[in-house]
């Protein structure tokens, strides 16, 4: 049977979704790239904030409507907005044959022969107490570059966040399981893996109580054949002396750092459980920017969150323009149900938010531009992701990570191949994409 993926959120979702494509194909299915060339497809959705909910649904209903059409014969949802709300989506999207949670993910072959023998599955239940997201993986990125989750669930408990009570627990993947799959990646043509989980830096902190995070860089670190290590989704709390040495002394481990920090007022940072201040964050970049040389750092911020006033904003305002991140990410507060903030009072006007929100793109819109503006004359390797046309490629260099961030436009007379990193001058900025010659 043909069976199509529509894989929503954020690269840990992807990886899930590479993982059932790989058990689907190894169970005798087809995986095609098209819903409109399969027999049953497959929604792996998210569920974090109310834009990816709508994203998910808007997927679901348009899917269905490829099924009313008889194009294809089976829909079925996965992923966090499953897990979420469990049976009451399948009741109220009736074009669901079946739905699967993310503890059960990986029993995806079984659960799709049951919906084609006509039942309605559901299969949910509580989140694992143990990592489960391993195996084989279908690879869907370009080719060079793959995600390695290192870990699953979250126990930090920001105020905001319903991550713990959909995925569960900070369960940490056995080093062992991590570089078996290093290896196998790379055999698979992988120069690039990038290291995700809801928080890295919190990588081992369920099986010790310390940031193993070191220990894995070193294990990648030794594989013959890997050429970048990226680490995304650092929670500043949890960056410590022995991570920063780590970093900064491993060759493979790329001088760029995502680093969420959400805001820099003590007041709201309080307020999101962050436990941490503002000057905790002056400290921590400063010495970041110090010890760790030609460093690009990536971060993410939010906007009204309650008890946000003109003051606050105004804080992070006058922080990110000091610190002049290379890159970063504004969104804004959403009050999901179950979390503490939905229930605070002092709830910012979301037009209010909005406004700040687009004030800070605007502000780092400049900042952007002018970091990559400074990067003109260097030669940077770049790992070639795909061919526009004739003599022009696209790829990445160290300083951009994948989908968030901008690419480098390449131009060259050579023919060249997909996956390798290849020298380029840099020699233009167009938005927020450099452009280079070989």
């Amino acid at each position: 049977m043909n069976i199509g993926f529509i894989s929503l959120g954020c690269s840990k979702n992807l990886v899930d979704t590479e993982i059932m494509m790989a058990i689907l194909s190894k169970s005798g299915h087809r995986i095609v790239n098209s819903p409109e060339r399969s027999d049953l497809v497959i929604v792996n959705t998210c569920g974090f904030i109310d834009d990816a909910k709508e994203e998910a649904i808007d997927a679901i209903i348009e899917a269905g409507q490829l099924k009313e059409s008889g194009i294809i014969k089976y829909l079925m949802a996965s992923g966090c907005l499953v897990q979420r709300y469990g049976k009451e989506l399948l009741e109220e999207m009736p074009e669901l044959d079946g739905i699967v949670g993310i503890s059960r993910f990986k029993e995806i072959a079984a659960a799709v022969e049951a919906v084609v023998k006509g039942q309605k599955v559901a299969w949910i239940s509580d989140p694992p107490s143990s990592f489960i997201e391993s195996g084989r993986r279908l690879l869907s990125t370009p080719d060079g570059m793959a995600y390695m989750k290192i870990a699953e669930g979250c126990n930090n408990h920001c105020a905001y966040c319903t991550i713990p009570s959909i995925r569960g627990g900070l369960r940490s993947k056995p080093l062992a399981e991590i570089e078996k799959e290093g290896i196998y990646l790379v055999r698979q043509g992988v120069k690039e893996l990038v290291l995700i989980a809801q928080d890295t830096a919190a990588y081992g902190k369920d099986i010790d109580g310390q940031c193993g995070l070191p220990r894995v860089l070193e294990v990648l670190g030794g594989i013959e054949g890997l050429e970048w290590i990226r680490v995304m989704y650092l929670h500043p709390l949890h960056i410590n002396t022995p991570l920063i040495e780590s970093l900064a002394s491993n060759p493979k481990v790329l001088p760029y750092l995502d680093i969420p920090i959400q805001h820099v007022s003590d007041k709201v940072l309080t307020a999101m459980n962050r436990r941490h201040d503002g000057d905790y964050l002056y400290q921590l970049f400063s010495r970041l920017r110090k010890e760790i040389k030609d460093l690009v750092l990536r971060t993410t911020v939010m906007l009204g969150f309650p008890g946000e006033e003109e003051k606050d904003f105004t804080l992070l305002s006058e922080f990110l323009d000091e610190l002049q991140f290379d890159w970063l990410g504004a969104f804004v507060f959403t009050p999901e149900a179950g979390t503490r903030a939905a229930a605070m009072d002092q709830q910012v006007p979301p037009e209010v938010a909005r406004e700040r929100r687009d004030q800070i793109m605007q502000q780092q819109r400049a900042i952007t531009r002018a970091k990559n503006i400074q990067r003109i004359g260097r030669q940077e390797k770049i790992l070639v992701s795909s061919r526009l046309e004739k003599n022009l490629y696209l790829g990445r260099g160290y300083y951009q990570a994948p989908e968030v961030d901008g690419l480098t436009i390449i131009k060259s007379s050579k023919n060249l191949r997909k996956g390798e990193l290849v020298p380029v001058q840099l020699k233009a900025v167009r938005h927020y994409d450099l452009i280079g010659e070989m």
